[in-house]
C-alpha cells in the first residue's frame, strides 16, 4: 500500500507539471502574438485613419460645391437681368441694371485676399466668400454667342475729312463683324453723295469679278481691301498695301468691348477715322473738343456671359487643399436694343 501511494504521489506530480507547463507561453509564443497585435492594432489604426481621410475630403468636396451653387445662383440672377454690359474682361464684368439703385452691378475677384466682390450701384462692396474656408484662385467673365455681330446704331460713324460721315449701320447696309478671325460682311453708306462702301465681295456678289474681302486676325487687328465704285480701295492696314514703312496705320477691333479704332486709308479720299479717340492731328483725342464719334458693334448687348472660375479649400494640408473649376454661361434675356 506504501509503495502504491509513493507511485500515486510521483505520477501526480508529473501530471501536474505536464499541466501546468501546458498552460504557460514561451518566449517565441508571447513574440508571435505581440506582433500579431502590434499588426491588428497598425491595420485598425490605418483604417480609422483613411476614413476620417475620406471623410473630411468629402466635407471639403461638399463645402466647395455649396460655394460654387452660390456663385452660379448669384451670377445668374444679375446677370439674366441685365440690360447690357458696360464693360467686360479679366476678372471684372461691370452690368447695365434697369434700376437706379443697382446700376452698375460691378463683379470683380481682388487677387490680394482671393475674394469676389459684388457692388450695386454706390453701395458697399459685398463679400461673396470667405477666403480663409473657400478662396477664389482665378476668376475670368468673357462674352460669347454669335461668330458674327453687326454695329450698333448708336456708335456707327467713322470719319473722313474729303467725304464726311461714313454710316456703318444705315439701313440696307446689313455690316456683320466676326468676333475674332474672321471675315467683315456688308456696306458703309457715305452720308454726303450717297454711295457705299463694300466691306466684302459677297456683299454685292461681285466676287467672280474681283475678290476681295476685310477680314479679322484673332485679336481683332483688320486688314485687306474694301471698294467703292466711287473712291476706289480702302486699305484698313498698312501691311495691306505694303505701306508701314512710309505710314504705320491700321484699324482694330476691340475684342472685348466691340470697339473699332484707328485709320483706313484710300488714295482718293485720304483717311478715314473710326475713332475720336485718335480723330485728331498725331491721333490726338479729339472726342470733347471736336466731335464724339465711333463705330462698335453689338457683342456687349447681343451676347450671352461665360464664367470660368476656381475655388480652392484653404487649407495648409495638402491632402485637403482641393481645387474645382467651373464654367457657366448666362444668358441676357432682355438687352437693350
Amino acid at each position: 500500500m506504501k509503495k502504491f501511494n509513493t507511485e500515486y504521489r510521483i505520477q501526480n506530480t508529473e501530471y501536474n507539471y505536464s499541466r501546468s507547463a501546458r498552460k504557460a507561453f514561451t518566449l517565441l509564443e508571447l513574440l508571435i502574438y505581440s506582433g500579431i497585435l502590434v499588426i491588428s492594432a497598425g491595420l485598425v489604426s490605418g483604417i480609422v485613419y483613411t476614413v476620417s481621410k475620406a471623410n473630411l475630403r468629402t466635407q471639403v468636396n461638399e463645402e466647395l460645391n455649396i460655394q460654387l451653387t452660390r456663385f452660379e445662383e448669384i451670377f445668374r440672377q444679375k446677370i439674366e437681368s441685365a440690360k447690357g454690359i458696360n464693360s467686360i474682361g479679366g476678372s471684372t464684368v461691370n452690368l447695365k441694371i434697369d434700376d437706379v439703385n443697382k446700376d452698375p452691378t460691378e463683379f470683380t475677384l481682388t487677387d490680394n485676399d482671393n475674394v469676389v466682390y459684388l457692388q450695386e450701384g454706390t453701395g458697399d462692396q459685398a463679400a461673396l466668400n470667405d477666403s480663409k474656408r473657400v478662396k477664389v484662385t482665378s476668376l475670368s467673365f468673357s462674352p460669347t454667342g454669335p461668330s458674327k455681330t453687326s454695329i450698333s446704331p448708336t456708335n456707327d460713324y467713322a470719319w473722313n475729312d474729303q467725304v464726311g460721315w461714313i454710316d456703318f449701320a444705315h439701313s440696307g447696309g446689313n455690316v456683320y463683324v466676326a468676333r475674332g478671325a474672321g471675315d467683315l460682311w456688308g456696306l458703309g453708306y457715305v452720308l454726303s453723295d450717297s454711295h457705299w462702301i463694300s466691306l466684302n465681295c459677297v456683299s454685292t456678289d461681285s466676287c467672280s469679278s474681283i475678290e476681295y474681302k476685310v477680314f479679322s486676325d484673332a485679336d481683332g487687328n483688320l486688314f485687306g481691301w474694301a471698294w467703292s465704285e466711287n473712291f476706289g480701295w480702302i486699305s484698313f492696314n498698312c501691311l495691306t498695301d505694303n505701306s508701314c514703312s512710309f505710314s504705320d496705320y491700321k484699324v482694330i477691333i476691340d475684342q472685348d468691348t466691340g470697339e473699332f479704332d484707328g485709320y483706313a486709308y484710300s488714295e482718293n479720299i485720304g483717311w478715314i477715322s473710326f475713332n475720336c479717340k485718335t480723330g485728331g492731328a498725331g491721333r490726338k483725342d479729339i472726342c470733347f473738343s471736336t466731335s464724339d464719334y465711333k463705330v462698335q458693334d453689338l457683342r456687349l448687348r447681343t451676347i450671352s456671359v461665360k464664367v470660368d472660375i476656381t475655388v480652392q479649400y484653404n487649407s495648409e494640408k495638402p491632402e485637403l487643399a482641393i481645387s474645382r473649376t467651373n464654367t457657366f454661361v448666362f444668358n441676357i434675356i432682355t438687352p437693350t436694343k
